[in-house]
């Protein structure tokens, strides 16, 4: 997986290590899920039930609460490879193109395999998270680089409005992760001198949706040993993956209730 002690860790293997936990994350969320709920599992039931209910199938409710916590660490990683995508690519357009294609692609297979039909408006797939994300960079490198002479306060000052911008966006779209999720792109990118400051901070707003985010943190050893290069070519194989193990889940859910 192109690691050693003395070449560190490329980012394919953190890639890989992403779309691992994020396959694990989904297949609680998705079939895991499907398989309490069949079996007389919801939110609504008395005290009785529920006890007797965890009587006979508590290990899969655990196994889905594992399952969802392994899943924490695969959206900053991702964030943290888009930074790191955005820094080094040479072709900025392509790359914001890709993600928007993908996120139009992917939303059938999202809604389907979260919500079982293949148009639901109410939440937005992370592709949709990630593109606001790249757009806010640019927003902040822009201000960067046309007006390096700024006084601290006023550039800070407006890196901030854009940044509320592509939070605001999120939040209005309901896309995965919100405005949480732009803001530890955001942050990435801002303390990008120091890679695991940057991480940790990206995280830190994560942890405001759920206490379990703090499970987000177990990424730091990965990024301390980042050797900042490219490893394996893997350049699409995140854009197929993510529509394809949505459907495969969906398909799984299915079988499962007939």
């Amino acid at each position: 997986m192109n690691f050693s002690l003395k070449k560190g860790i490329s980012g394919s293997t953190i890639k890989l290590v992403a779309l691992v936990t994020m396959l694990i994350d989904h297949t609680g969320a998705v079939v895991v899920l499907q398989m309490i709920r069949s079996l007389g599992g919801t939110t609504s039931m008395t005290v009785e039930a529920y006890n007797a209910f965890m009587t006979d199938y508590s290990w899969l409710v655990t196994l889905y609460d594992v399952m969802r916590l392994v899943g924490r660490l695969a959206f900053p990683l991702f964030c943290f490879l888009l930074v790191e995508g955005f820094l080094h690519t040479r072709h900025l357009f392509a790359y914001g193109r890709n993600l928007a294609v993908f996120a139009l692609i992917s939303d059938p297979c999202f809604d389907l395999a979260l919500s079982g039909t293949p148009l639901d408006f109410s939440a937005q797939n992370v592709f949709f998270t990630l593109f606001l994300g790249l757009l806010t960079l640019c927003v902040l490198r822009l201000i960067e680089q046309r007006f390096p002479s700024m006084a601290a306060s006023l550039a800070w000052a407006l890196k901030l409005a854009a940044v509320a911008c592509g939070c605001l966006a999120a939040q209005l779209l309901r896309t995965d992760y919100g405005a949480a999720g732009v803001l530890c792109i955001s942050l990435m990118y801002l303390f990008r001198a120091h890679r695991t400051l940057a991480f940790s901070a990206g995280c830190i707003p994560l942890v405001f949706l759920s206490s379990s985010q703090y499970f987000s943190f177990l990424g730091l050893p990965l990024i301390y040993g980042y050797n900042g290069k490219r490893g394996l070519a893997m350049k699409y194989v995140f854009y197929i993956f993510y529509p394809a193990h949505l459907l495969l889940l969906s398909a799984v859910c299915r079988f499962l209730v007939n």
